[in-house]
C-alpha cells in the first residue's frame, strides 16, 4: 500500500467529532465541497453548526451572498457564524443572513467588514443566545433602543469606529454578563477617551500600539473593573490612562508610554 492510501486511511478513521472541527476550520462552502469524497463525508458536513463566509464580493454581485444566505436558512442550528466581507455588498442580504442565523441559535457572531459602515440588526440585540461578538474593521451603527445583550461573555472590537464616545459606554451597559473585553484602536479609531465601566468584566485586554504618531487633544481609557483578575495593554499612543478600583487583580501586563496615568 503506497503512502496516498495510507494518509487516506489514517484521515477517515479519525472520529466524527475531529473531522467535523476540521470542517468548521474551512469556508463554508469547501466544506460543503466534501461531500462529494464519500457516503461518510456527504452526510457529515450537514452536522456542522460552525460557517464562515469570506467570499470577495464585487460591487453588483451579491449572487454568491444570496446563495450563502439561502443555505443558512435552511440550517436546522447555526452556533457560530463567522463573515469577512467586502465594502461591496449588499447590506439587506447581510441584515437577512444574520437574522437567520439568529432564529437557529446563534451563539458567536464574528463580522469583519474592512473598513464599511454597519447596522447590526435588531434581532441580534435581542438574542438570548449570543454569547461572543467580534466586530472587526468596521464602522458600527449606535444600538436601537431597549437593546439588550443579557448573555453575551466575550466582546472584542478590533478597529471598530462609532459615532461618537457615548456609543461605546452605550454598548457596553447593554452587557449585563459580559467578562472578557478586547479593545484593539488603530488610526480609524475615533472614540477619544474609552470609558470601560463593567462590574462583571473579568479580562481586559488592551491593544493601541498600530500608528505612526498620537492623536491630537486627550486620547486614553478610563478603566473601572472591580472584578477584573486579568489585565494586559499595550500602549504606544494614549495620552491619558485612568486605572481604578480592581480588587481583585491577580494578574497584569502593562506596557505603555503615557504623559499622564493614575
Amino acid at each position: 500500500m503506497d503512502d496516498k492510501v495510507k494518509k487516506r486511511d489514517l484521515i477517515c478513521e479519525l472520529p466524527d467529532e475531529l473531522l467535523l472541527k476540521i470542517l468548521s476550520s474551512l469556508p463554508s462552502k469547501d466544506a460543503v465541497a466534501t461531500g462529494v469524497l464519500s457516503k461518510r463525508w456527504q452526510s457529515l458536513w450537514k452536522e456542522m453548526k460552525t460557517f464562515r463566509y469570506d467570499e470577495e464580493l464585487r460591487c453588483g454581485n451579491a449572487r454568491i451572498a444570496s446563495k450563502f444566505t439561502l443555505f443558512i436558512s435552511r440550517r436546522s442550528r447555526v452556533e457560530i457564524l463567522q463573515l469577512k466581507l467586502t465594502p461591496c455588498y449588499e447590506k439587506t442580504i447581510i441584515k437577512r443572513l444574520v437574522n437567520n442565523a439568529v432564529a437557529r441559535s446563534l451563539r458567536e457572531l464574528r463580522i469583519e467588514m474592512v473598513y464599511d459602515s454597519f447596522e447590526l440588526p435588531e434581532s441580534l440585540f435581542s438574542c438570548p443566545q449570543l454569547e461572543t461578538l467580534i466586530l472587526q474593521k468596521l464602522s458600527l451603527v449606535d444600538v436601537p433602543p431597549n437593546a439588550d445583550l443579557s448573555s453575551l461573555k466575550h466582546l472584542h472590537l478590533l478597529s471598530v469606529r462609532f459615532s461618537y464616545d457615548e456609543s461605546v459606554k452605550t454598548l457596553l451597559s447593554i452587557c449585563p454578563r459580559l467578562e472578557e473585553l478586547v479593545v484593539r484602536r488603530s488610526s480609524y479609531t475615533n472614540v477619544k477617551i474609552f470609558a470601560i465601566n463593567v462590574p462583571t468584566l473579568r479580562s481586559l485586554y488592551v491593544d493601541n500600539s498600530s500608528g505612526k504618531s498620537r492623536p491630537k487633544g486627550v486620547h486614553g481609557f478610563v478603566i473601572n473593573a472591580p472584578c477584573l483578575r486579568r489585565f494586559s495593554i499595550r500602549d504606544s499612543f494614549s495620552n491619558y490612562l485612568r486605572f481604578r478600583n480592581m480588587p481583585k487583580l491577580v494578574k497584569s501586563t502593562v506596557n505603555v508610554v503615557c504623559d499622564i496615568m493614575i
